[in-house]
């Protein structure tokens, strides 16, 4: 049978044509930090306040393991390729959705539209245009007004977060038709030949790719557990849910490579994943609109520690699957 390979690992597989990788073994190396920088505002209570990956990179680098070429990571970058397609292809009927609702001055239904649309862009890994995912676009669709100047009131403020804070605080179907419209254009641009594209073909950009095992969840914690990301709709506990759906699926693409390099990973994470779920079912559960300062002090901890944990457990991930490059 014959497997579909996507543009943008069919320019990995001739990358790597000529030979990519080392034979032997490689010491594992830092992970990069998350390139956006934090907004300011205080650490959530329970949260640890050290970086997720010192702990885990004492437990790593202290061992050799396997070197991974380029060309290994084609076929789980295939994989994750059809996946975020499929999910983008839902995105533009979802928008639509909003913008008909609010066109018709439809509050409540509006509001009820925005949420589905946005769980399905946080699905793909995306939260808050994370780790500088489709440049400039991502941050158009999911960024946050944090470092904008006048904050909300910026011009360049757009995306599910503008319509969120129309819809929410606002209470304006007029401004939520017209910057869901916005988001609908934006949204039409995820095309497969610009999601291929945003995704690795060079070795740097591969390893900046497995980050995301861990990153994603390092965005909840940073935007998700302080509320910086919550312009109203009090529905962080949706958006972590779908970061957790979101890090499962980097998990299940890359299993493969991962488990005979490093096999406690995938257990101990699932296990650390099973955590954060029950938190949040103890929470209220994903579909509950609630302001995470309104719970009570052991769930809020006890899901603050969740996301933790879970974190570090996954940042040796992109310490043992860093690429090697020839003549290493």
């Amino acid at each position: 049978m014959m497997k579909l390979v996507t543009p943008a690992a069919a320019v990995l597989l001739a990358a790597c044509a000529t030979g990519c990788g080392s034979a032997g073994h490689t010491q594992a190396q830092p992970t990069r930090k998350h390139p956006r920088a934090p907004s300011g505002r205080t650490v959530p209570a329970g949260v640890s306040q050290r970086s997720p990956d010192s702990k885990a990179h004492a437990r790593v680098s202290a061992s050799y393991v396997e070197p991974v070429a380029t060309i290994q990571l084609a076929p789980p970058l295939a994989q994750y390729t059809l996946y975020v397609d499929r999910l983008a292809e839902r995105l533009p009927g979802e928008v639509s959705a909003i913008e008909s609702a609010a066109e018709s001055g439809d509050l409540t239904a509006a509001e009820a539209t925005w949420l589905p649309a946005h769980i399905t862009y946080l699905e793909i890994g995306q939260d808050d245009a994370a780790y500088g995912s489709f440049g400039d676009l991502g941050e158009q669709i999911d960024g946050l007004a944090d470092g904008l100047p006048d904050t909300v009131a910026n011009s360049d403020f757009s995306g599910f977060h503008k319509v969120e804070l129309d819809l929410w605080r606002d209470h304006d179907t007029t401004a939520a038709a017209s910057d869901a419209k916005r988001l609908l254009e934006l949204v039409d641009e995820l095309t497969p030949a610009t999601i291929a594209s945003d995704l690795p073909v060079q070795t740097v950009a591969v390893d900046g790719w497995v980050l995301r095992c861990h990153e994603i969840l390092e965005d909840a914690l940073r935007d998700s557990l302080s509320q910086d990301d919550d312009y109203g709709s009090n529905t962080d506990l949706a958006s972590i849910s779908a970061d957790v759906r979101a890090t499962r699926e980097m998990l299940k693409v890359l299993a493969p490579l991962i488990e005979p390099r490093m096999p406690k990973i995938l257990p101990t994470g699932s296990v650390d994943l099973q955590d954060i779920d029950r938190a949040i079912t103890a929470a209220g559960g994903s579909d509950t609109h609630r302001n995470l300062s309104s719970l009570p002090v052991r769930q809020r901890q006890a899901l603050n520690e969740a996301v933790d944990v879970a974190t570090e457990t996954l940042a040796p991930v992109s310490e043992i699957l860093q690429v090697s490059t020839p003549g290493s």
